[in-house]
Formats: C-alpha cells, sequence, structure tokens
C-alpha cells in the first residue's frame, strides 16, 4: 500500500512535464502545510492551458483526492492519475474550454518525425529505425498521439513475449518508441533535441517499465566445452576464426572493439594493444523520402572513434598472452599487404558451424566476453580488475560475475585479519 503524500510526490510523472501536483482543499492553507495535513484533505491537480487570443493562460483542474487514489502496485497510482487527467482533458475539449494541439497528429506521424531529427545523431539509429517501421507503425501507427496509452504499448510488448523473445531482446525493442514519445513531450530537450511545439503533454510510456532482465548469472564455456570447441575451430577452413577466438578469450574485450584493431594498435615492443575506436554496425549517411516518409541510410561496417563505455581508449598489457601476440605477429606478415585491419573478416558463421559441431547450445560470440570475465572471477580477480580488463563502464556492470569468486570472502578476510592481528 502506498498513498503516503511524501512517496505520492516521488512520483516519476512529475519530472516529465509536471503531469500533476498537490494542492490542499482549505485554500487558507498552502502547499508547505500539506506534509501536515490528512489525506482527505489534499486535492490532485492537473494544469491545462487554453488560448486566450494572443496568449495562453494556464489553469488547474482537481482530478481527485489523495484519499482516492488505488494503493500502489506496479505504478497503480501513476496509470490512475493519467487516466484521469486524459478524461478531464476530453471533457475540456468538448467544452470548447482548451485546444487539442496536436490531436490530428498519429504515431506515424511522430516516427517520421524522430527518425528525420533525432536518428541521424544516433549510434544504434538503423536499428531503432527498423524497429520503428517494421514493429511499432504496423501494430499502432495509425493511432492518434493523444489516445495512446500505457496499455497500448504494453500489449505489443506481451505479443513480443508470447513470440518467445528474451526479455533482454523485448527490452531493446520497446526502447525507440519511449524515446521517439519522450521526444514529442519535450523530454530530449536535456539532450539537444527539441519537440517546437510539444506534440502531447504527457508522455504515457513513462510508466511502461523495462523488464527485469537476469544480469546476474552468465553463460560461460566449461573446460570440457572449451577444450571441445577449440578442437571444432581448428578443423575451421575460416583464416580469422582461430586468432579471433583466442585474442577475445584472452582479452575479455568486445566484438566491436576487436574488429575496430588495425595494426597500429599493438606495441609488439611493448607488448600492448590500446583500443581506441570500434567497428560500428551502421553509420548515418544520408537521407531520402520514400512515399512520403523519411528513410534514414547508413553505411555498414565503418570505424567510429571511441569506444561504447564512453572512453576515448583503453590499453591492454598483452605480455603474458605470448601466443595471442605470436598469432597476431603471423597475421601481421601475411594480412598487412592487403589490409590495416588485425581481422579481416567477421568469422560469426564459421564460429557457429563450430558450435554445432562441438555440441554446445545457449552460446553466442559476445558470450566470449563473458567467458573471460567469469574465468577472471574464478581465479580471484577483484571488481577494479575485472573492470579494468573488460572495460566496463562502471564497478556495478561486473557484479554480475562477483557470485563465481568463492574465495573473495575468504581472501577478504585474511587480509583483514593480518591487518588487524598481523601474521600470527
Amino acid at each position: 500500500m502506498r498513498k503516503d503524500i511524501k512517496d505520492l510526490k516521488k512520483f516519476k510523472g512529475n519530472e516529465h512535464g509536471g503531469l500533476y501536483a498537490l494542492f490542499p482543499i482549505d485554500r487558507k492553507k498552502t502547499v508547505k502545510d500539506i506534509p501536515k495535513l490528512e489525506q482527505h484533505e489534499v486535492n490532485v491537480v492537473a494544469k491545462f492551458f487554453r488560448n486566450a487570443g494572443s496568449k495562453v493562460t494556464a489553469f488547474r483542474v482537481v482530478l481527485c483526492r489523495v484519499d482516492e487514489l488505488p494503493d500502489f502496485k506496479d505504478n497503480d497510482q501513476g496509470d490512475f492519475i493519467i487516466d484521469k487527467i486524459r478524461s478531464a482533458k476530453d471533457n475540456m475539449v468538448k467544452e470548447n474550454k482548451v485546444s487539442k494541439t496536436g490531436a490530428e497528429r498519429t504515431v506515424s506521424d511522430l516516427i517520421d518525425k524522430y527518425i528525420k531529427e533525432v536518428l541521424p545523431s544516433i549510434n544504434d539509429g538503423e536499428r531503432y529505425q527498423q524497429f520503428l517501421r517494421e514493429l511499432w507503425e504496423p501494430e499502432i501507427g495509425n493511432m492518434v498521439l493523444e489516445d495512446v496509452t500505457a496499455d497500448d504499448i504494453r500489449k505489443v510488448r506481451n505479443k513480443l513475449k508470447d513470440q518467445g523473445l528474451a526479455i533482454a531482446t523485448i527490452n531493446r525493442r520497446v526502447q525507440p518508441i519511449k524515446t521517439a514519445f519522450s521526444f514529442a513531450s519535450g523530454g530530449l530537450e536535456s539532450r539537444g533535441f527539441d519537440c517546437v511545439p510539444k506534440w502531447i503533454e504527457t508522455d504515457v510510456t513513462v510508466s511502461v517499465k523495462a523488464w527485469k532482465e537476469n544480469n546476474k548469472v552468465e553463460r560461460y564455456l566449461s573446460e570440457d566445452e572449451l577444450k571441445r570447441l577449440r578442437e571444432e575451430i581448428a578443423k575451421s577452413e575460416s583464416e580469422n576464426l582461430s586468432d579471433f577466438f583466442e585474442f577475445k578469450l584472452a582479452a575479455g574485450c568486445r566484438w566491436s572493439e576487436a574488429m575496430g584493431l588495425t595494426w597500429d594498435n599493438v606495441d609488439f615492443d611493448n607488448k600492448i594493444i590500446t583500443f581506441k575506436k570500434v567497428l560500428t554496425r551502421s553509420k548515418f549517411k544520408g537521407q531520402k523520402e520514400v512515399n512520403g516518409k523519411f528513410v534514414n541510410e547508413y553505411d555498414h561496417h565503418v570505424f567510429r572513434d571511441g569506444l561504447k563505455n564512453g572512453e576515448s581508449s583503453r590499453v591492454l598489457d598483452m605480455s603474458l598472452y605470448p601466443e595471442v601476440l605470436n598469432s597476431l605477429r603471423d597475421r601481421k606478415m601475411a594480412t598487412q599487404i592487403y589490409s590495416k585491419k588485425i581481422f579481416t573478416a567477421d568469422p560469426k558463421k564459421a564460429f557457429r558451424t563450430a558450435l554445432k559441431r562441438a555440441e554446445i547450445k545457449d552460446f553466442s560470440f559476445h558470450t566470449i566476453r563473458h567467458t573471460a570475465m567469469s574465468y577472471l572471477a574464478q581465479e580471484g580477480a577483484t571488481a577494479f580488475e575485472l573492470k579494468a580488463q573488460g572495460g566496463h563502464k562502471d564497478i556495478k556492470s561486473v557484479e554480475r560475475y562477483a557470485h563465481l569468486n568463492a574465495q573473495l570472502s575468504k581472501s577478504a578476510a585474511e587480509k583483514m585479519r593480518r591487518k588487524i592481528y598481523g601474521n600470527g
């Protein structure tokens, strides 16, 4: 149960356009008196705007009393307030007391505007465009923006779940429509994107929270699986697969970082490798209009400066991996004549074939990175060491590997004992 006034003030809708406010019913009292009042003494009100000649004036409409709100469960209160706002606005429109600005605009109109104005500067823009055009536009594209509810978004999300998609995959498909609605309500102004005038006053997607993903347990190769996989990789005809696999396993880097390496990033004398660019799957190159709709065009597999974690570069000491460095030296002799890239082609297809022959399931190319991090954790690496090796953005990102280090608490206790009691 959550109808406490202090908690209600934390309702996240208030961060997205001031959806509502609290005011005492007794006009002799002020907002400062609210914490001392009972729930039945406080109104929940919404702010509306109307045209008055050349001016726009604001006025408040009472939605309900605080004690009339439902008990808090899965954002019931937030949805209740938003429904009240929508109902009040519809009534005001019927009475011609408030203009229904933007009501004629549809979700398709928003998608077009978002693709045209926002996506060109987003790294993952091509995938966002794909999800918006191929998923969201067919599902809700014809709906008027102000008629869309959080349940409409949830219904589409549930369809994806019924199709058997993973939670993480579903979250990635829902995020583009949430960002588009945030743009329409002015929520991206802080990031430099202005939707002027704002097409909607209320972003209903705020209450559609991402489903919780299970990041605590990561799939990694057992010793037997690693042995079988190496045997199959050795049989592969791919000129990149073996070197690529061993490099990723040793470095624990991302696919984009490994594919973004060029020979000038490798210092064989000092035995260090510097990651300072990535190979991005797509990069915006221009726009065109097709049948009245904007389409962004992208170049594929191009270099982009900087790393995924926001850093400009990262250095790894490879002195303890002479096998990897020797294989890179051999590659340089064979490939530098025709390519500045270390790994000249993406060996994913060959890797999938090796996995199938080794009878290893539920494993992907990206999971090689998790295997490397898991092995480090099992060998007692600290969170800071894991962060440095893997190039994670923060310590929280490596918490998923903590359960793999069974000796962590014992090691910490031993260090504390030596500090307190000495070595005796």
